[in-house]
């Protein structure tokens, strides 16, 4: 039987394609022979000058490519999107006066965010969630060393202007993250629409341009290294999510996995001491886990991957983690009708009724000055 875990981390699922700067050669003439005596030089008869070619202009280099592909057929226009509706931001503002960075993936909570998506979308988008955590364990898994490094310093201290560095990086970071995003993923498949899944796009890029547009704000002199920083992290932040899932998992049952497993090195047997029921309290879980975790990574390549493995062996369902949650997409504002999601929102500053089915000449939601009927909100 597995212990089945108090937790309320909802670590579901967040493809970034990453290429190196080229290196350019500069090669040098080979040496000429001396030259042979030359006949008296007689001078061409004289021509009309010729216009001198323009030069063209030169080709841009080619550089990181920091951004996840996102692109698709299916991607709707902004126009579309029901953006005036209200709805609540990811960017919210910490004790210190800047953005809150998200713990969880942000295209899972934005789907609590979208106007569109309700309940029934839900039984159709945990199927892919628990498909795409199992992948990304096996990534996490396969380049555990790479992730260690990663996070362990990589990132935060890396030289911007050192362009080798930098390749190096991107290198290390295309084996762990997945080919898309999840909102991407979830179009791909159908399974939400163009707009549902145009607007969780939106949400997303609306949270992570509100940070990169602090950052050049208040990290002036360094903002462009930091933005870059940001846009590092945030590429194997789904990677990160699933690797403290894992060690969530393991942290109450961490004795018995180092037995089965026969490990009997002093970093093993440290862990022995971090054995525990996690905490109800999200706060006190990621304190938890975050201990754990520096012991975890005195561990070699090869005792950690066996631990998670045979974690994993021990699920009733191995390729199902226990730490995922069903999604909540309600909130306050969203209400769904016995006929499915119902459109009609009320705006809560002018009491205006919001018909997002409804557009106008512009494109944009209807609004109307009172409910038709009661029913509608009901």
């Amino acid at each position: 039987m597995n212990r089945k875990m108090n937790t309320t981390l909802i670590v579901s699922g967040l493809a970034i394609g990453l290429t190196t700067l080229p290196s350019f050669a500069q090669v040098a003439p080979p040496p000429t022979k001396p030259a042979k005596e030359q006949p008296t030089y007689t001078p061409p008869p004289t021509q009309a000058p010729q216009a001198t070619p323009k030069p063209t202009a030169p080709k841009p280099k080619p550089a990181v490519n920091v951004t996840r592909s996102s692109s698709s057929s299916k991607k709707s226009d902004i126009s579309e999107l029901p953006i005036n509706v209200p709805y609540p931001k990811l960017a919210k503002i910490g004790p210190d006066g800047r953005i809150l960075r998200l713990r969880q993936l942000p295209d899972i909570l934005a789907l609590r965010s979208n106007p569109n998506v309700g309940p029934k979308s839900v039984e159709r988008i945990m199927p892919v969630i628990y498909s795409r955590r199992y992948r990304l364990e096996l990534m996490v898994i396969d380049n555990l060393d790479l992730y260690w490094e990663l996070t362990g310093g990589l990132i935060k201290n890396f030289d911007i202007s050192n362009i080798d560095e930098m390749g190096r990086i991107a290198e290390m970071l295309k084996p762990l993250v997945p080919s898309t995003t999840l909102s991407q993923q979830l179009l791909n498949l159908n399974i939400l629409t163009r707009v549902q899944g145009g607007m969780n796009q939106y949400i997303v890029r609306e949270y992570k341009k509100a940070i990169t547009d602090e950052i050049q704000v208040l990290d002036a002199e360094n903002g462009l290294e930091e933005v870059m920083r940001f846009v590092l992290e945030d590429s194997i932040l789904e990677a990160e999510i699933t690797y403290n899932a894992m060690l969530a998992e393991a942290i109450s049952q961490i004795g018995s996995l180092i037995d089965e497993a026969g490990f009997t090195s002093p970093e093993t047997q440290a862990l022995r001491a971090f054995e525990k029921e996690l905490s109800t309290d999200p706060g006190q879980q990621f304190e938890d886990i975050r201990e754990f975790d520096q012991a975890f990574r005195k561990l070699s390549f090869d005792e950690a991957t066996t631990i998670f493995k045979l974690m994993r062996e021990r699920r009733e369902f191995p390729e199902i983690s226990p730490t995922i949650k069903t999604i909540n997409v309600l909130h306050e504002r969203k209400r769904v009708a016995e006929g499915g999601f119902d459109m009609l929102i009320t705006d809560p500053k002018t009491g205006e009724v919001i018909d997002t089915r409804a557009r106008d000449e512009q494109g944009r939601p209807v609004r109307k000055n009172k409910p038709e009927t009661e029913s509608a909100e009901d």
